[in-house]
């Protein structure tokens, strides 16, 4: 083997080997999730690689730390932004080359809670509340919200 060949055979075997790594599940981390679809702004459905298809198939995640407005909410205004709020995080989500699900823990009625960080960089919770998709949340008593004034 020629001198080139072994250092590109070299440098492919790293590249091959970083990647994996890269997309490994981690205790509170699952970097390179699949997703599925989008219940609304903040819930989403994914698929884990690397866990067992009985725990990483078709996965609900609440996005942690906002409130979007519900789907079936009482006003207009709050359906209106309801729907806004899903096309925003499904126009993200779907487009996004890779999805990592960060601080992942249980939340408030046993959920799955996370962080979605989009392409390593763009934060969901950030894109929704800059856009007054969403508010900030801690899982405590939801106070009464006129979307129609956000």
């Amino acid at each position: 083997m020629t001198y080139l060949k072994r250092i590109f055979f070299i440098l492919g075997i790293l590249c091959f080997a970083a990647e994996p790594q890269a997309c490994t599940p981690k205790e509170k981390s699952f970097p390179c999730v699949k997703f599925i679809k989008n219940y609304d702004g903040d819930t989403l459905t994914v698929n884990i690689p690397g866990v067992h298809p009985l725990l990483g198939k078709k996965i609900r995640i609440r996005v942690n730390g906002i409130d979007t407005p519900e789907i079936r909410g009482r006003s207009v205004c709050e359906k209106k932004k309801a729907k806004l709020a899903k096309s925003l995080a499904y126009s993200l989500l779907s487009k996004a080359k890779r999805i990592d699900l960060l601080n992942v823990k249980r939340g408030k009625y046993f959920r799955i809670v996370a962080d979605v960080l989009i392409d390593e960089k763009k934060n969901l919770a950030q894109m929704l509340l800059k856009n007054k998709l969403a508010y900030k949340y801690k899982g405590k008593r939801k106070p009464k919200i006129n979307w129609c004034k956000m």
